[in-house]
């Protein structure tokens, strides 16, 4: 009886899997181009502005992420006693140009545990929230990480969407026959051609890697492709570089091991290049951020250290991520710096934010290309 149950759940995956796989057929493999101009007129002018310093009265702030608005933007963080404990919340600050500043509201509750498990399809417990990206529309979808039981390796990811502040719908999806659990989400999703999108996420119970996940219009699961090939590398940040190259850069997550971790793609995700540890750029376990310049080459956000999670720095590659020249040093001490993210605003500016103090408070920062090229 055990082999015949076993064989029927071999068959009921291997069912699943051709299943997804006929699905995925139609899906376009060619990333949404991204078009933007160099720097001209105000843009040519160097710019690098504080918007942002934000502590936690509750305890702990972390894992920023940003959200477009059609006015603005919000930036986004769990925000609670410690990081996983019952009352981490999902806040969000918006900012709107004032005068030409960036102006910010103050912090709300944006994702409450109890409001989201009322929502939920199937329904589901939410004990803790974690990490947040938003949809290809920015303002009406969500894709946040959910624990209903147990920690992270547990975790779950729940589409969310959304009516201004309020949760208008909340779908768990289904990524795995197998409990469908153990997937997060961390890097912003990446556009496609066809008007679909795909989430970067990662698996971390037992052998941890990172995967591609594909979503219809509807946000319905399509297709799924692994990244990492067996290395422990987690939370990918992926960027397209044209319509079929990109390069995905990994937080190493291997105790053996101490650099970033990166892969390529040529075909538009469907297949990876064997992960590669880059010489030149320590990891302390720790994801990075990362954006296409106008002139094709790659800024990144990261950790300067093998160890010390409190370096934050900036650098460029002009050759798809395998090299890189560190340009500014935006934090060197003082408790971590961690989990960067950014974002290119509509008029080409760049949103940098991450948390820091030891994931007390988050820090953010509007620059442009001017800047960077001046560095």
């Amino acid at each position: 009886m055990p082999a015949f149950r076993l064989l029927l759940l071999l068959a009921v995956s291997l069912g699943l899997s051709v299943f997804s796989t006929l699905r995925s057929q139609g899906l376009s493999w060619a990333f949404a181009p991204t078009s933007f101009g160099a720097p001209s007129g105000p843009q040519a002018v160097p710019k690098f502005d504080k918007i942002m310093e934000y502590a936690s009265a509750a305890g702990t702030a972390h894992s920023a992420a940003i959200r477009p608005l059609d006015d603005g933007f919000s930036i986004l963080w769990f925000d609670g006693t410690e990081e996983a404990h019952s009352d981490v919340v999902i806040k969000q600050s918006t900012f709107r140009l004032v005068d030409e500043k960036w102006v910010s509201s103050p912090p709300e509750n944006l994702l409450v545990k109890e409001e989201l498990a009322a929502q939920s399809v199937p329904k589901q417990s939410v004990w803790t929230l974690g990490n947040v990206i938003t949809g290809a529309d920015g303002n009406n979808t969500l894709f946040a990480t959910i624990v209903s039981v147990g920690g992270w390796a547990a975790a779950s990811i729940t589409k969310v969407g959304m009516d201004g502040t309020q949760i208008s719908d909340a779908r768990k999806l289904s990524l795995s026959p197998m409990l469908n659990r153990s997937h997060l989400v961390r890097a912003p999703v990446v556009p496609y051609s066809d008007g679909t999108t795909a989430i970067p996420a990662y698996f971390e119970m037992g052998k941890a890697f990172a995967e591609l996940i594909r979503l219809d219009d509807q946000g319905r699961v399509r297709d799924k492709r692994r990244i990492t090939h067996g290395r422990l590398a987690i939370q990918p940040m992926i960027v397209p570089l044209d319509d079929h190259n990109a390069v995905a850069l990994m937080r190493n997550f291997d105790k053996k091991s101490d650099r970033l971790v990166a892969t390529w793609t040529a075909d538009g995700g469907r297949n990876w290049t064997i992960p590669e540890l880059l010489s030149d750029i320590p990891n302390p376990n720790a994801p990075v951020a990362a954006l296409l310049l106008s002139d094709g080459q790659i800024l990144m956000a990261f950790n300067d250290s093998a160890t010390d999670a409190s370096i934050l720095k900036l650098a460029l590659s002009k050759d798809q991520g395998k090299t890189w020249k560190r340009i500014k040093t935006l934090e060197n001490g003082n408790g971590s710096a961690r989990y960067p993210a950014m974002h290119r605003l509509p008029d080409g500016d760049i949103l940098l934010t991450y948390s820091h103090g030891n994931k007390r408070g988050i820090r953010a920062f509007v620059f442009n290309e001017a800047w960077v090229f001046a560095q």
